[in-house]
């Protein structure tokens, strides 16, 4: 019996739609509308983001911001949900509080503590799980291909710069066999429309060509890299409480050496001091004495961008709590094997690494993290450089000048970068530049970078999280007043650097004129050091977190630690 159209619309509970499927098909004037058992909508995504490749809403302008870290993250929220209409393209679908990324590689933290999804049915912001390939900018597009299947996009890559195209997983290489071993993880590709662009894609662990690390080290980026801090850490105090593990190689096993002494690599160190000595040593109680964290830089001191008085009392406490600091060493491989074991080095988990420096040559380390620094992502350093076709449409201004450009499309135009680094190089308000053989300049009206792919040309902020969340809060709020073109460069403000060095410990930089004495504050410090600074630590990260339900879970996740201890498990 057919279905009589006396109704245009008809609401169902999820567990009715199957009964309807026929009937919808064959009257297509009925309208479902799914709802909740609540009333409200289900829907993986906003009402407004059926469409998230279509062109835009002539009465919003699109913005596509690639990436999904402190910049991209930041700039999404922030932006008028009345005049713009945000869509993030980024390979994970989640950002990362990053300045407690090593509480939980020491299990004072659940992975979960520190993430904040990027699809909110609070925020009117789209999603694509995808990674950007490819930017035209003459059509306003850019090409992505989807990850959604990729293996790996939440750790740092494990092939070598040379060996890779992309920079999304541990076997992202062209090379045979890893080529072949994951074919089905290509994914489709397609072009997604913008009215204007922000490039937020950061950064990925530099190497310095340092043979064997990028195969062989950890890294410490993503959620992915503390998980395999974690478990590492935890395999090999079991490798080492085996009857079968010689005394030598126990020593090299519980050896864990972390390279670069800066803000990631230094809290690391003390947060695996703390992990190690006062919760696994309680579990395994033959291996006293044993443990070594040593931390390794090329630098003379730790934690350089602090004064030297609070660099000194790092060191000093540091040192006092059983960590190894050796500045002023240089690493020149990392490899499978014990030290002195002839070739072939194969990689066997079950052993451990040997780290060679130029100081102390070979030496047993049963886990390496390098912590050293940034590098371009392959997609700014190959796909972001030559400009096929000149978009005459989008400059904002040509040799300083703007209005009409003329002519300028004959010329073989590149993206501006900076020549050590390779970071994209923008002018002072965040918008890209072209730049020509002539010497020619371009700057576009409609295409900005942020974050540590991107370096202004002067004032550059640190590469921090605290730069990068500056820069797309002063971007959003500039676009939402429509005053970019009058308000002055953007400005970074220094609001302090904290550091945790262990044992409930820490220290804090007060922003002062670091370079000029006098005018630093007669009424402030120079600095916090030692419990103070860690409630301050405490204090300023619960207050960062972004949402109210990490917030609450952090808070009280610390004070479980406290009575309980640290969670231990491993997988």
């Amino acid at each position: 019996m057919p279905l009589r159209p006396l109704a245009r619309s008809v609401n169902l509970r999820p567990s009715l739609i199957g009964q309807f499927d026929y009937h919808t098909k064959q009257h297509p004037q009925i309208k479902v509308t799914l709802k909740s058992r609540s009333g409200r909508r289900c829907l993986a995504t906003h009402v407004e983001h059926s469409t998230a490749t279509n062109k835009s809403d002539s009465k919003k302008e699109r913005v596509v911001i690639l990436g999904s870290g402190w910049g991209g993250y930041t700039i999404s929220r922030r932006l008028s949900p009345k005049s713009f209409s945000p869509i993030i393209i980024s390979p994970r679908s989640y950002f990362v509080f990053t300045p407690l990324l090593t509480d939980t590689a020491s299990g004072s933290l659940d992975f979960s503590n520190i993430v904040e999804p990027v699809r909110d049915p609070r925020a009117k912001v789209d999603f694509i799980q995808a990674a950007a390939r490819a930017i035209d900018l003459k059509k306003k597009t850019i090409l992505c291909e989807a990850t959604v299947v990729r293996s790996g996009v939440t750790e740092s890559p494990r092939t070598s710069e040379d060996e890779r195209q992309v920079d999304e997983g541990p076997e992202a290489s062209f090379k045979q066999p890893i080529k072949d071993l994951r074919h089905w993880e290509q994914g489709e590709t397609f072009e997604v429309p913008y009215d204007k662009l922000v490039i937020a894609v950061g950064a990925v662990s530099q190497t310095f060509g340092t043979p064997g690390v990028r195969e062989n080290a950890m890294f410490f980026k993503d959620i992915g890299d503390a998980k395999r801090v974690k478990r590492r850490v935890r395999e090999c105090f079991e490798l080492a409480v085996l009857p079968t593990t010689t005394p030598e190689m126990r020593k090299w096993l519980l050896h864990f050496a972390i390279v670069g002494a800066g803000p990631t690599g230094t809290e690391l160190a003390a947060s695996l001091r703390d992990f190690i000595y006062k919760d696994l040593m309680t579990l395994y109680p033959a291996l006293n004495g044993i443990p070594k964290i040593s931390l390794y830089d090329v630098a003379p001191k730790v934690l350089s961008m602090f004064d030297e008085s609070l660099s000194r009392y790092a060191m000093d406490t540091m040192r006092s709590e059983g960590i190894d600091i050796k500045t002023s060493h240089h690493v020149k491989s990392l490899r499978w094997g014990p030290p002195g074991a002839p070739a072939p080095h194969e990689m066997d988990p079950k052993r451990c690494l040997t780290l060679t420096t130029k100081e102390e040559g070979e030496v047993g380390v049963g886990m390496c993290v390098w912590a050293t620094g940034n590098a371009m992502t392959k997609f700014v350093s190959q796909s972001l450089h030559a400009v096929k076709i000149f978009p005459n449409n989008s400059i904002y201004t040509l040799d300083g000048k703007s209005g009409p450009v003329a002519r300028a499309g004959l010329a073989s135009w590149e993206y501006k970068k900076v020549p050590k680094t390779g970071a994209l190089l923008v002018d002072g308000h965040l918008r890209v530049q072209l730049q020509n053989d002539a010497g020619q300049t371009a700057v576009l009206s409609d295409v900005f970078a942020l974050g540590d792919n991107a370096m202004l040309e002067t004032g550059a902020p640190p590469a921090t999280a605290q730069g990068a969340f500056q820069e797309a809060k002063w971007l959003a709020d500039h676009l939402n007043k429509r005053d970019l073109a009058q308000t002055p460069p953007f400005s970074f403000r220094n609001m302090g650097t904290l550091a945790y060095i262990g044992s409930e410990k820490a220290l804090m930089q007060i922003p002062h004129d670091m370079h000029d004495p006098s005018k630093r504050s007669k009424y402030l410090p120079g600095g916090l050091t030692g419990r103070m600074a860690r409630v301050v630590w405490n204090a300023a990260y619960i207050t960062m977190s972004i949402s109210w339900r990490n917030k609450l879970r952090v808070a009280f996740r610390w004070t479980l630690n406290r009575l309980f201890g640290r969670d231990v498990s491993r997988f």
